[in-house]
C-alpha cells in the first residue's frame, strides 16, 4: 500500500504545478477538480485498507485507524473545498476582484495547503509531524493574506507570529522527547523520534522529561488547534481567508494539530500514566469552551462568529480526550469528523453570503431566507447543526461526550458544559434569526443561487451531517473503535 501513501502525496503538488502552467479559467477548473477527485478517492482508499487490513507501514511512513479518521477529514474536505472553490473564484473574477494570476496563486496553493495536511497523519515520525505541521502554517498563512489587502496582511502576520511560537514550544517538547528517548534506549537500536520506538520503550521513560515535554508539546500544537488562551489568531485568519479556506482551517487544520497532541498524549500516557496529561486537556477543553461564550454572544463578524465556534468545538474535542475513557474518546474523534463537515459548510455558505450582501457585519445581512431561500435554508439548518441540535450528527457526538462526562463520576463538570453550550445555542440562534428573517436591506437582489459545483459541495455536506445524525455506517463505527483501543492501550 505505500504506492498509496506516495500518489496521494504527489497528486496535489503535480495539480498544483500543472496549474501554474495554464492560461485559461477552464483548464484550471478542470485540472484542479480532477486532481481533488483523484486525491479524494486515493485517501478513501487507504482508509478503506486501514479498516480490513490493520496498519499500513511503509519506511517512514505508517497510518493507523487513527491516521485514517484525519485522512478521511482531509479527503472530505479537499473534494467539497475544491468544488466549492470553483464557483467561488468565478464570482470573484466575475466581480473584479481577482485576476487570473491570482487563480492560478489560489489553487497553487491550495493544493500545497492540502499536501501539508496529507502529511501529517502518514508520518510515523514526531519530528516529521513537526515539521508537517510547522508546514500548514506557512502554506496556509499565504492563503490568508490572499487578498493582500491590509486586514488580510495583518491577519497572515498575527496567524505566522502566534502560531511560530507556538510551533517552536512544540519543537523544544520534540527535542525533549528525543532525549528521553535516546537515554532510555541504551542499545542505540531505536529510531530517533518513531514513536513505535518510542511507545515500546515508554515505561523506561524519564517521567520528568516527559511530562516536561507533554507540556511544550500540548501548548505547541494547541496553539495550532486553536485553544485558549492560545487562540488569538484563529478568528482574524478565519475571518480574512478566501471562505473555501476557512472551511479547510476550521476543519482540516484544526484536526490535525489535534492529531499530534493525541499522539504525545498516547506516549505520556505509557510513560507516566493517564492523570497528568488527561488534567491539561480537561483544563484547557472547558478554558477554550469558557473563552468562546462572551465572544459568540456579542460578535458582529458573520466569520469570526463561525470562527470562535471553532475554538468552542475544539475545546469540546480536547474535554472529550481528557475524559480518557472509551466512551468519551469515541465521541472525540467522532465530534473531529462531524465538527469539519459542518463547521466546513458554514464557512462554504457564509463565502456565498458575503459575496451576494457584500458584507461581512451581520447587522447589515436581513433577510437571507428571502434572498436566498436556498442558502438561507441550508445556512438556518447548518447553524442548528453546529449549535447540536438533532437530527445532525454533531448532536450524536456532543451528547457521547456529555454522557461519558457524567458517566466517568464528573457530573459537575458534565453541567457546565450544558450550560456552556446552552449560553453558546442561543447566541448562535439569536444571530441566525437576525441574518435570516426580516426585511431585506438594501439593494439586494433575490432568488440568487449557488454554481452547480459549490452546490453539490454543500449538498454533499448537508447529506452527511443529516444521515451521520441517525446513521453511521459499520466501517466507520469500526474504524473509531479501533481509534480508540490505539489511544487506550486496546481497552474498549
Amino acid at each position: 500500500m505505500g504506492h498509496l501513501i506516495v500518489l496521494a502525496l504527489v497528486l496535489p503538488l503535480i495539480t498544483g504545478a500543472v496549474t501554474m502552467t495554464q492560461s485559461g479559467q477552464k483548464a484550471i477548473r478542470f485540472i484542479n477538480l480532477l486532481g481533488s477527485l483523484l486525491l479524494s478517492f486515493t485517501l478513501l482508499m487507504i482508509v478503506q485498507a486501514v479498516v480490513k487490513t490493520g496498519n499500513i507501514h511503509a519506511r517512514q511512513f505508517y497510518i493507523d485507524s487513527l491516521s485514517a479518521v484525519v485522512l478521511l477529514v482531509v479527503a472530505t474536505l479537499t473534494c467539497t473545498a475544491t468544488l466549492f472553490s470553483l464557483s467561488y473564484m468565478e464570482k470573484e473574477i466575475r466581480e473584479g476582484k481577482v485576476s487570473l494570476k491570482m487563480l492560478k496563486r489560489y489553487f497553487a496553493l491550495f493544493n500545497l495547503f492540502v499536501f501539508t495536511m496529507v502529511c501529517v497523519p502518514v508520518v510515523e515520525n514526531m519530528g516529521l509531524l513537526w515539521v508537517a505541521v510547522e508546514a500548514t502554517t506557512l502554506s496556509s498563512a499565504l492563503l490568508v493574506a490572499f487578498y493582500f489587502n491590509r486586514a488580510a496582511l495583518e491577519a497572515a502576520w498575527k496567524y505566522v507570529m502566534v502560531c511560530t511560537v507556538g510551533i517552536c514550544l512544540a519543537l523544544l517538547g520534540t527535542i525533549l522527547l528525543y532525549y528521553a528517548q535516546v537515554n532510555a534506549d541504551l542499545s542505540g537500536a531505536g529510531r530517533a523520534l518513531s514513536w513505535l520506538e518510542i511507545q515500546a520503550v515508554s515505561d523506561k521513560l524519564d517521567p520528568g522529561m516527559i511530562k516536561l515535554a507533554f507540556v511544550f508539546i500540548l501548548i505547541g500544537y494547541g496553539t495550532k488547534a486553536g485553544l485558549a488562551p492560545m487562540h488569538t489568531w484563529l478568528p482574524d485568519a478565519h475571518s480574512q481567508a478566501p471562505s473555501p479556506v476557512s472551511g479547510l482551517l476550521s476543519g482540516g487544520l484544526l484536526s490535525c494539530a489535534l492529531y499530534g497532541i493525541i499522539r504525545m498524549v498516547i506516549i505520556v500516557k505509557g510513560a507516566v500514566g493517564p492523570a497528568f496529561p488527561e488534567q491539561f486537556l480537561i483544563g484547557f477543553g472547558i478554558l477554550s469552551i469558557v473563552i468562546a461564550v462572551p465572544f459568540i454572544l456579542v460578535q458582529q463578524d458573520l466569520k469570526r462568529l463561525l470562527a470562535y465556534s471553532s475554538i468552542e468545538h475544539m475545546g469540546l474535542i480536547t474535554l472529550g480526550l481528557g475524559l480518557g475513557t472509551p466512551l468519551a474518546l469515541y465521541g472525540a474523534l467522532l465530534h473531529i469528523i462531524n465538527h469539519a463537515v459542518t463547521k466546513s459548510t458554514l464557512f462554504y455558505l457564509a463565502g456565498a453570503i458575503i459575496q451576494h450582501y457584500g458584507t461581512k457585519n451581520i447587522l447589515r445581512i436581513k433577510g437571507l431566507v428571502s434572498a436566498m431561500p436556498v442558502i438561507g435554508a441550508m445556512f438556518v439548518a447548518a447553524v442548528l447543526a453546529i449549535a447540536g441540535l438533532p437530527p445532525f450528527s454533531i448532536f450524536y457526538s456532543k451528547l457521547i461526550i456529555v454522557w461519558a462526562a457524567f458517566q466517568s463520576g464528573n457530573s459537575w463538570l458534565g453541567a457546565i458544559i450544558l450550560l456552556l453550550m446552552a449560553a453558546i445555542f442561543a447566541g448562535m440562534i439569536y444571530y441566525t434569526l437576525k441574518v435570516g428573517f426580516g426585511p431585506i436591506l438594501g439593494k439586494v437582489t433575490v432568488n440568487y443561487r449557488l454554481g452547480k459545483p459549490a452546490m453539490a459541495a454543500v449538498a454533499v455536506s448537508m447529506v452527511i451531517m443529516l444521515v451521520g445524525g441517525i446513521y453511521l455506517p459499520p466501517w466507520l463505527d469500526m474504524l473509531i473503535k479501533q481509534a480508540v483501543a490505539i489511544i487506550t492501550g486496546g481497552k474498549l
